[in-house]
């Protein structure tokens, strides 16, 4: 196998990550995006080999990419303690992709320790967070308010005569953060069309709580953007809300 490489652009202090699969298209693209977000990167065919050669750059990972399929029920948790041995790793979280498993695989996987996914099809926003659920303490994913998953799809805000075009990243029945080069002012009143099937589209009161407009990489866990907290929304939207949500999230946890 190739020796692993790391990549020359900026270090996130938070941790590096290592994907675990066959090379090929696929696995060169998942190391190109978590690349750009931007993380180190490190890849290997498999865990074994990943242990051989983990040192050899310095990095510590603290994220593991895994074929679903070329995971070891049996062997997972032993390769992990070994990967965080020999690295010098605090900690490494597996997240696993590929094909969704039977729900008898789930609960196999479940019982040594794999909780994160991104089975199926997936795109950057789903990436970015289940990274960052993965980095953040145990303790912060263990809390659970109002569930929110990853979007991708584009829609349009209005506020006070003027019009943005803005990407969903996530989503919740109390509020979302919306992408954009240029956010509006933290306490700005907003309106949101919400995707439909319907003619009508639904639209979406709300005020923004939050932006990320810097250049600089004191947040670089989030895409320049806005919070927008809901005003009260109606009981059917918010089901409507909470079901898309809980699609979504199925993909994302083992």
């Amino acid at each position: 196998m190739h020796a692993p490489t790391l990549s020359s652009r900026h270090v996130m202090a938070r941790g590096a990550a290592l994907v675990i699969g066959a090379d090929g298209d696929f696995r060169r693209a998942l190391t190109g995006e978590l690349r750009a977000l931007p993380m180190p990167v490190t890849s290997a065919d498999s865990l074994a080999a990943a242990a051989e050669a983990i040192g050899t750059d310095g990095g510590k990972p603290r994220v593991v990419l895994i074929a679903e399929h070329e995971v070891d029920v049996d062997a997972l948790e032993e390769q992990l303690a070994l990967l965080r041995v020999r690295s010098g790793s605090p900690r490494l979280v597996p997240i696993l992709f590929g094909r969704p498993p039977s729900a008898e695989r789930r609960a196999a996987l479940r019982e040594v320790g794999a909780e994160l996914a991104l089975f199926g099809r997936f795109g950057r926003h789903a990436l970015r967070f289940q990274v960052n659920r993965a980095l953040s303490p145990t303790s912060r994913r263990s809390i659970r308010g109002e569930r929110r998953a990853p979007m991708e799809w584009r829609t349009r805000v209005f506020a006070e005569g003027r019009e943005k075009l803005v990407r969903c990243y996530t989503l919740s029945s109390t509020g979302g953060y919306f992408v954009t080069p240029r956010p509006w002012i933290v306490g700005s009143k907003v309106a949101l069309e919400l995707p439909s099937s319907r003619p009508k589209q639904f639209v979406i009161e709300g005020r923004i709580v939050y932006t990320h407009a810097s250049g600089s990489d004191a947040d670089k866990s989030l895409p320049r953007g806005m919070a927008v907290a809901f005003d009260g929304l109606d009981a059917d939207l918010e089901r409507v809300i909470r079901r898309g949500v809980a699609a979504s999230q199925s993909a994302l946890e083992v």
